[in-house]
């Protein structure tokens, strides 16, 4: 090597988006770091390093351990200055390397990125099993969005990619707006999220449930034998597309076991099949079962996993040559065909309200032949129905949030 490329070398170590990065690579590989951990394997003095960490300090970007002495080591500080200076000098990031640049355990750095998320800070990719890796939210947003705008997006959209990400937040509205809306005007388009989110949820927070009977009748007339339908979301808003727990469901019924999205599903119902419970008097619960099979059923965890002290009804499908899916059918008629000759309900007992509990409403036709065999068996009189998603297309609904 000749003098002048190890002089070229040791310049571009002293510049400080060199020695930044080397301070980064050490915190997320290595942890908490003294100086002499720095001067390892780098071509830098001590005097340069020192100057760039009192700075740090300084900056609230890096925290000592102690005060002074030979011990002194340095670890990441929990705010968001740290976090720009984090992603200044690297794409993404592990919760494992989070936690080692905190020197904090695993649990309590999912703890402090949450936070991050949730203000729209840093985004999240992916969901387990597979690999999970958090990118910073400001790298992409060039747009400047109003605060109102911001929160709303933040806390509610979510985007699948092509390629099967899950993008959440402004990192999912920017991504689809330029990539999939067909539209340039992004702020106006985040507006009309806003106002479709009002309109929709009729402006109200903490959304319960759904209320989407009147649906039933629209659909059925006078056929109708479920008393109430309730959704405790929407499964797509016009112009936006799948809502998040919708996309939630989607990933869960993939074939893939996922664990930590099921149990998602289960926080977001849980509190609404609870208040149906209560308010109507529901003495038995009964599970849709899935017409595809899979190496995990969300209707199979849901009912083992959902705290509900009730008893249930046995309620199971025909297997037929072609299973038929209640969705690849566009007319009501063929789903009402189809639920008829595929549902099969047993009971030994009599139950004055039975609640049905399903995964996505469409047409409603599985739901009401299904209470329609119940009542006319005679083991129920009122059957109530709960799926976690439903239709808006209709426009028949009214919301019901927490008091």
């Amino acid at each position: 090597m000749t003098y002048k490329l190890i002089y070229s070398i040791m310049i571009t170590m002293k510049s400080p988006n060199n020695q930044e990065n080397i301070i980064v690579r050490t915190l997320t590989q290595n942890g908490v770091f003294a100086i002499s951990d720095i001067e390892k394997g780098n071509v830098l003095s001590r005097s340069s390093i020192g100057k760039l960490l009192h700075k740090l300090v300084d900056e609230n970007i890096l925290h000592m351990t102690s005060k002074s002495g030979v011990s002194v080591k340095y670890k990441l500080a929990v705010n968001e200055q740290a976090i720009d200076f984090i992603f200044q000098n690297i794409d993404q990031i592990t919760i494992l390397e989070l936690a080692q640049a905190w020197n904090v355990s695993v649990a309590s750095a999912k703890k402090y990125v949450k936070k991050f998320i949730d203000a729209g800070v840093v985004n999240k990719r992916g969901l387990p099993p597979q690999k999970i890796i958090y990118t910073y939210a400001h790298v992409t947003n060039n747009y400047i969005f109003s605060k109102e705008q911001e929160s709303i997006i933040n806390k509610y959209y979510a985007y699948t990619t092509p390629d099967g990400q899950l993008l959440l937040g402004l990192q999912g509205f920017i991504y689809w707006a330029e990539n999939k809306s067909n539209r340039k005007d992004i702020l106006r388009l985040a507006q009309e999220y806003v106002d479709t989110r009002k309109k929709y949820y009729d402006d109200k927070s903490n959304i319960m449930l759904i209320d989407a009977t009147d649906k039933l009748t629209h659909v059925f007339g006078k056929d109708v034998f479920v008393e109430k339908l309730f959704h405790r979301d929407f499964d797509a808003l016009p112009v936006f597309g799948k809502t998040y727990l919708s996309q939630m469901v989607r990933i869960a019924k993939s074939g893939h076991t996922n664990t930590t999205v099921m149990m998602y599903i289960i926080e977001k119902i849980q509190p609404s099949i609870d208040h149906i419970i209560s308010q109507y008097d529901i003495e038995c619960i009964g599970f849709i079962p899935p017409t595809v099979v899979r190496r995990t059923q969300l209707m199979t965890f849901l009912a083992k996993r959902l705290n509900i002290s009730c008893q249930s009804i046995s309620i199971s499908k025909v297997k037929n040559l072609v299973p038929v899916q209640q969705k690849s059918l566009k007319k009501p008629e063929d789903r009402i065909i189809n639920a008829k000759k595929t549902i099969i309900v047993d009971s030994e007992y009599k139950y004055k309200n039975i609640l049905l509990i399903d995964d996505v409403t469409g047409s409603g036709a599985t739901l009401n032949e299904t209470a329609k065999k119940i009542i006319s068996q005679g083991i129920a009189k009122k059957v109530y129905a709960f799926t976690i998603t439903g239709s808006a297309k209709a426009g028949i609904y009214d919301v019901i949030s927490e008091a």
